[in-house]
C-alpha cells in the first residue's frame, strides 16, 4: 500500500479532517524520514508501513488528545513525528520541538522548509537551559521518567497547562507538587499488538 493511502486510512480511523495539500505535506514528510533515515538514524523503525502503523498513528492518536492548545512544546522531539503532524494539521497552533540532538534538528528544518510549516519550530538544546517557551501544552513521547518529564515542565509550561506523556501500560501516575493528575488512560492502535498509556498532568502552581 502507498504512503498517503496508509496515512489517509489512519487520519479516517481517529476520524481527524485532513484536505489534500495536509496529506500531500504528510506523504512527504514520511517518505523524507524513510529516506534520511537510511544514513542518518532518527527513528529506530525502517520500514515505511510501520512509521505509519506505529509513529504516526501514535501521532494522530495524540492530536485528538490535544485540545485548545495554542502553544505546543514537544520534548525531546526526535525526528519530529508528534510536532510536524501537528504542525501540518492545525496551522493555527503554534509547535515547539525541541532536542539535543543536531542531527534529529536539521532533519526538522529540512523538513520545515521544504514542505512550508512555518508554524514549526525546531529548537536545538537542553531543555534546561533554553530560554522559557511558555507553552499551554506538552508531549513528551521519549524523554524519560514522567517525574524528569513534569520537572522539565516547570520552566516551559504556563499555570493550567496541560502536560501529555505516553508510556507503557505499565506505567503509573505519579504524585508531583505543583500538579494533578488529569487522566490516565491506556490505549492501543490499529494493527499493533503494543499497549500505551498516556498521561495528563495539569500544571496548578
Amino acid at each position: 500500500m502507498n504512503c498517503k493511502r496508509l496515512i489517509k486510512d489512519s487520519l479516517d480511523h481517529f476520524h481527524i479532517l485532513a484536505s489534500e495539500e495536509e496529506l500531500a505535506k504528510l506523504a512527504r514528510f514520511i517518505e523524507e524520514l524513510a529516506r534520511w533515515n537510511r544514513t542518518v538514524n532518527l527513528v529506530g523503525i525502517k520500514s515505511i508501513d510501520l512509521i505509519c502503523a506505529e509513529l504516526l498513528a501514535d501521532a494522530f492518536f495524540l492530536y485528538t488528545s490535544i485540545v485548545d492548545g495554542r502553544r505546543v512544546i514537544d520534548l525531546g522531539s526526535g525526528s519530529g513525528i508528534v510536532g510536524i503532524p501537528f504542525a501540518i494539521l492545525n496551522r493555527s497552533l503554534e509547535i515547539c520541538s525541541v532536542d539535543s540532538n543536531l542531527k534529529k534538528i536539521q532533519f526538522q528544518r529540512h523538513i520545515r522548509r521544504s514542505i512550508g510549516i512555518h508554524n514549526f519550530m525546531p529548537i536545538r538544546g537542553r531543555v534546561e537551559v533554553i530560554d522559557s517557551l511558555r507553552g499551554d501544552r506538552l508531549v513528551a513521547k521519549a524523554y524519560g521518567t514522567s517525574e524528569a518529564i513534569l520537572a522539565a515542565a516547570d520552566r516551559h509550561l504556563l499555570e493550567g497547562g496541560l502536560v501529555y506523556i505516553v508510556k507503557g501500560r505499565a506505567e503509573n501516575e505519579i504524585s508531583r507538587r505543583g500538579y494533578s493528575i488529569e487522566r490516565s488512560l491506556d490505549y492501543t492502535l490499529p494493527g499493533i499488538t503494543k499497549g500505551y498509556r498516556l498521561l495528563v498532568y495539569k500544571k496548578i502552581s
